[in-house]
């Protein structure tokens, strides 16, 4: 344990006493003077086991956003929970996201269920690809904070998004915003209307459109602004409560994302003579690359349509409620990318198309028996996906010469028929009245199949989200292959489906102890162990289908937590110390001109967490969520090298600067033993201040807020590479609204990323250039008015 852990831990275990101390001072007073359920500065309830509770009694660290607060933060896409949640990071990436918890999450590899799983009412959306789609008419997100693998289920090892969107109620009701952003002349709308239909019948139907036509990036050669976006989301609901005891929702969605540019810009010039040197380095405000020329005559563009048709059935019977959910989605993605061209150049040109189906059937049953609270489900899921790559290669830009400067492509395929069935069950016994055991067991069993192929083509001009896979096999070429050893290596092949095959069984137990220190004050210990499921390497390279695989990744975390409220209900508090491992850690870098996929031996994290809301009166709000955080590998030889250490002979060692050898094989590598995890910062936090006050006859009132967010430095990459870490910045936002003090209208003027701080999201060293580095940088400063309304 560090020095600087330890004192975190000190810090807050002395903050507990006071807490603690206080809390028995009003456990001591009559029962007539203690409100038990006063409402509190954030009394939400969350659904982190599948029941509702009130969030300060569910043994998690759990931050939770209501859906009003998303909307006032004008915040549409997962990757901007990423500025307001300690501890939790969102990137793009290049061609695969990023979801990181506490310093874990999934690498660059879309043949990798994500560590950090996402749900939306209950149904699995586990590709990463998928975290694209939107957020809107929602009544929570909560963020879960470690392996959340009890009730969530299988892949879920770093944490949970569990989303809830808006469900019709009995009465006519619309809500919804619209507003424009004007650095990036962005205009988003959402709105949400329930229609009652008749006695026991609803209907809601809910809509987002947005679109951003200036991105973050100007390209001279486009003569235009890069990313542009146009998104748009429709979602149907119906509602039976056909009885009392008796509730059906059926939903459907549709979503359609685009985004029209790419991100990727130089962070370092290639540190080689071979190789020539970027016009621009380190510019987060211009990209100069068109890959709509020869030889590619294609757009830079992420695209993904997602559909999803649900049933929920609710029937309490028996002293609980029996829940039903029935779930088909699809999503089918494309996302072409390239690099910010070596002396304007086009060298690279990566298009990736996914497209996965998924059936899942949920069926749980859960209530309280006296002083046992119990539920037991089950969970079985099918789900095919198919991922095609064409990698397009123009070398001469990037120093090579002759032949091996042919211009043609590498292409992937992949298919994967997966199967998982899981059975688990959740005890809670509550000892006394201020005492409560709970444990559980999740059971789960998958099986993959799947087909893998790499062979030289041409170069394909002109592709677009419809390309097919037929259009990529009509495109090899033999008279390539040479040209393809001579530059890639690596073996070409063609694995059939079936040939590659995986069967996992895995148990995930849990064991909570929670004891109430005075009415409204709780504390908890928590033990769980989870696993996320194997698979294969989409992009694998070698000759035997024996090495495609990649193993489970293993997660068990130790946790102690303190909820509750104090000064009279009017400081809601918690805080969580926390210590995580993981074993088989699944990473993927670049190395070469490859991708390569890899498990980590072990690495682990450390920290505390502590979140406050403050509500003097009426009229002030105040808030802090923080967390100091100490993670790190512990047993990972086999780590990719650096821009520095590629330039360098092999074994060659700078002072201060770890080695970078072929230790018992041909690829490079150092070893990350005692470095930091990437995106994790050792202390980030956020704070805001509002103040509201009505204003006039009272009918009306005014509010003004400003919130801070601020995080230490991390690495933007998994290569413990200089010029690819961000320093350690702060960010400000701030908002003045004026409105109705019932709530059925209200106008603000935000302002988000008030300093300008153009952060990099997103590092990696240059395929075929691994001397030099690039990367993507945030949007900047973003001032707008939003016009929200309900009745």
């Amino acid at each position: 344990m560090t020095k600087t852990y330890f004192k975190a831990v000190v810090l807050a275990t002395t903050a507990m006493c006071a807490v603690q101390a206080h809390a028995q001072v009003g456990a001591a007073l009559p029962a007539t003077e203690v409100i038990e359920d006063a409402p509190s500065a954030s009394d939400i309830i969350v659904t982190a086991r599948k029941r509702e509770e009130n969030l300060r009694d569910v043994p998690v660290a759990i931050t939770a956003i209501s859906g009003d607060t998303l909307v006032a933060q004008n915040i549409t896409q997962m990757i901007d929970l990423s500025k307001t949640v300690p501890n939790f990071t969102y990137s793009y990436g290049a061609a695969n996201t990023y979801a990181y918890i506490r310093g874990f999450g999934s690498g660059s590899s879309a043949g990798f269920e994500q560590s950090v799983g996402k749900f939306v009412d209950n149904v699995s959306y586990g590709r990463d690809q998928e975290a694209r789609i939107p957020i809107f008419d929602i009544e929570r997100v909560e963020v879960l904070k470690g392996p959340q693998v009890l009730t969530f289920g299988n892949s879920a090892t770093a944490g949970v998004i569990n989303i809830t969107t808006k469900k019709p109620g009995n009465e006519f009701q619309a809500d919804g915003s619209i507003g424009y952003e004007f650095e990036g002349q962005e205009l988003q709308a959402q709105m949400g209307v329930t229609v009652p239909l008749m006695d026991g019948v609803s209907f809601r139907l809910a809509g987002l459109f947005q679109d951003l036509g200036k991105g973050r990036y100007f390209n001279p050669l486009k003569g235009k602004h890069e990313p542009q976006s146009r998104n748009y989301a429709l979602r149907p609901t119906l509602r039976f409560t056909p009885s009392d005891d008796l509730e059906i929702i059926l939903k459907a969605e549709v979503d359609r994302v685009k985004d029209i540019g790419g991100t990727l810009v130089p962070v370092s010039q290639p540190l080689v003579a071979a190789r020539p040197p970027y016009p621009v380095v380190g510019d987060d405000d211009t990209r100069s690359i068109d890959y709509n020329r020869a030889p590619f005559f294609s757009d830079e563009l992420q695209q993904l349509d997602a559909e999803l048709y649900q049933a929920d059935i609710n029937y309490d019977m028996l002293g609980g409620t029996l829940t039903s959910t029935t779930a088909w989605r699809n999503s089918d993605s494309l996302v072409q990318w390239g690099l910010d061209g070596v002396n304007h150049t086009t060298t690279y040109f990566n298009p990736q198309w996914t497209h996965f189906r998924q059936f899942s059937q949920e069926l749980r049953f859960g209530g309280s028996f006296g002083n046992l609270d119990a539920t037991i489900g089950a969970y079985y899921q099918r789900d095919t996906l198919a991922i095609d790559v064409a990698q397009e290669f123009t070398l001469a830009g990037l120093g090579f010469s002759g032949a091996a400067a042919t211009p043609f492509a590498r292409v992937f395929t992949y298919d994967q028929k997966n199967r998982v069935w899981s059975g688990f069950i959740d005890l809670t016994y509550h000892v006394t009245d201020r005492l409560s055991l709970s444990a559980g067991v999740r059971y789960s069993n998958q099986k993959k199949s799947a087909g893998q192929a790499a062979f030289a083509a041409d170069i394909i001009p002109n592709t677009t989200f419809d390309t097919q896979r037929s259009r990529l096999l009509a495109t090899r070429n033999p008279a390539l292959d040479a040209v393809y050893a001579a530059v890639l290596g690596g073996v070409q092949h063609n694995f059939p489906l079936g040939t590659l095959r995986l069967s996992e069984d895995h148990w995930q137990p849990q064991v909570i102890a929670q004891y109430e220190l005075a009415q409204n004050n709780k504390a908890y210990v928590k033990y769980v162990k989870g696993t996320k499921v194997g698979g294969f390497d989409y992009a694998f390279t070698g000759a035997n289908p024996a090495l495609a695989g990649f193993r489970p990744e293993s997660a068990w975390m130790v946790e102690a937590g303190f909820k509750g409220l104090l000064l009279d209900n009017k400081l809601d508090y918690s805080i969580a110390i926390f210590s995580e491992t993981f074993s088989d850690l699944q990473q993927s870098a670049v190395s070469g001109l490859t991708f390569l996929v890899t498990n980590v031996g072990k690495a682990r994290s450390r920290g505390v967490e502590i979140d406050l809301n403050f509500r003097p009166d009426d009229n002030w709000t105040v808030g802090f969520n923080g967390g100091y955080l100490d993670a790190k590998y512990i047993d990972f030889p086999g780590g990719p090298c650096n821009s520095i250490q590629n330039s360098l002979p092999v074994g060659a060692v700078i002072p201060g600067m770890r080695s970078c050898g072929v230790p018992g094989g041909t690829l490079r590598s150092q070893d990350f033993s005692g470095i930091p995890t990437q995106y994790a910062s050792k202390w980030t936090g956020s704070a805001y201040v509002d103040y509201v006050t009505p204003v006039g006859s009272g009918d009306h009132q005014i509010g003004i807020g400003v919130s801070l967010y601020a995080r230490s430095k991390y690495d933007s990459s998994l290569y413990n590479d200089q010029y690819m870490v961000q320093k350690g910045y702060a960010q400000l936002g701030a908002h003045i609204d004026f409105g109705a003090t019932d709530g059925r209208w209200n106008l603000s003027l935000f302002g988000r990323n008030l300093t300008d701080k153009r952060l990099l999201e997103y590092g990696s060293v240059v395929p075929g250039s691994g001397t030099s580095t690039t990367g993507s940088y945030s949007r900047g400063r973003q001032v707008g008015l939003k016009l929200s309304f309900s009745m």
